[in-house]
């Protein structure tokens, strides 16, 4: 997917969610997109011109919606085409760009994920799991192949994954 700007408060970002991809419009204008999932005050988000296609068939749009509501705690993960548009507000500052970015491997219903993850001091990934962090993880330079289509994969600068929906996490030490 290519990084457009359709305006400089529109991003276009493609959210999971079961058994489908959408991709639309989320106005940064007075937020980020990842200060907005980690937003727990809220239950929602809402798109400008979403596509809707089946995660199998990419390039098969089933249906568009010039508006659309995504229930948050239903997105197995979003993905962007830049790192600062996932980075909530406190991520973009200090040292978080830093050298303490581990690989890690997930899996999620229908797909698996490679990609980076920082990682405060010692990694204890019960802890990062917890419930009682955050509800999503912030990967970046990530790859999501369909795990039964091995050969479809979508990429993106960052992705914001629904802990919830976790059931496996590998993490390595950086070689």
């Amino acid at each position: 997917m290519v990084v457009k700007r359709i305006q400089p408060s529109l991003i276009t970002a493609e959210f999971f969610i079961g058994s489908y991809r959408i991709s639309g419009s989320f106005s940064v204008h007075t937020r980020s997109l990842g200060d907005a999932l980690y937003d727990s005050t809220t239950s929602y988000l809402t798109l400008a011109d979403a596509y809707i296609s089946p995660i199998g068939a990419p390039t098969k749009i089933t249906a568009r919606q010039r508006d659309a509501v995504i229930v948050k705690s239903a997105i197995s993960f979003a993905l962007t085409m830049t790192k600062e548009d996932a980075l909530r507000r406190d991520q973009r500052y200090g040292s978080y760009s830093g050298p303490k970015f581990k690989p890690i491997y997930l899996t999620l219903p229908f797909f698996e994920l490679e990609g980076l993850i920082r990682l405060p001091g010692r990694l204890d990934p019960i802890v990062l799991l917890s419930s009682r962090t955050e509800a999503y993880l912030t990967l970046i330079d990530v790859t999501a192949r369909l795990s039964l289509q091995p050969e479809i994969t979508y990429h993106g600068e960052a992705a914001l994954v629904n802990k919830r929906l976790v059931s496996m996490m590998g993490v390595q030490p950086h070689a």
